[in-house]
């Protein structure tokens, strides 16, 4: 009974995950010419991808935890665990793309001896990273209120869902924050 449950849970999502990462290499696909022209671009992308699966991921395992522990609840949403969650997730996400920015940029030089405009991968980053780290907040919200009142296990969704969201999210937000900060600088 148990493996029935948890396979009507998750295959479907699974399936879906898998169109998810077609989509997200896609949009990869689509960007040749910004990688091409955005010297450093390429070195962005493993790094922010990975940076909003690990937070979105870990925030929607954290917002699990506080319903199956009572602490979050649907008619109770908005608490203050639920904004300390919020808030940690932004200013996480503000302060790692930064990093992530300086460290392509110097991983840029080191390894391709090229030199990339430092101020362009960090803009480009940070609005990639916090455009899409306040997208995937509002959606693991969304996500985990309605596995609950589905009654579902959160932890057979919601990683597979946050992870396959955030790398299509993220692939479309640097897509955009590059053809913006390109056209801008």
């Amino acid at each position: 009974m148990f493996a029935k449950e948890m396979l009507r849970q998750s295959l479907p999502l699974l399936i879906f995950c898998g169109l998810g990462g077609v989509v997200a290499g896609s949009t990869l696909g689509v960007m040749a010419n910004l990688l091409e022209s955005i010297p450093g671009l390429i070195v962005i992308i493993p790094a922010i991808i990975a940076l909003r699966g690990n937070i979105s991921t870990t925030f929607g395992s954290r917002l699990g935890s506080a319903y199956h522990l009572g602490v979050i609840d649907a008619e109770n949403m908005w608490n203050g665990e639920l904004k300390q969650n919020i808030i940690g997730s932004l200013v996480l996400s503000f302060l790692v793309s930064i990093t992530i920015g300086v460290l392509a940029y110097v991983t840029t030089i080191a390894f391709f001896d090229i030199s990339p405009d430092p101020v362009k991968l960090i803009i480009i980053v940070l609005i990639a990273g916090v455009v899409s780290g306040v997208i995937l907040t509002m959606l693991t919200i969304g996500i985990i209120f309605a596995v609950f009142k589905r009654g579902y296990d959160p932890d057979n969704i919601t990683g597979p869902a946050l992870a396959t969201f955030g790398d299509i999210i993220t692939m479309l937000s640097i897509f955009g924050s590059a053809m913006i900060v390109e056209v801008i600088l």
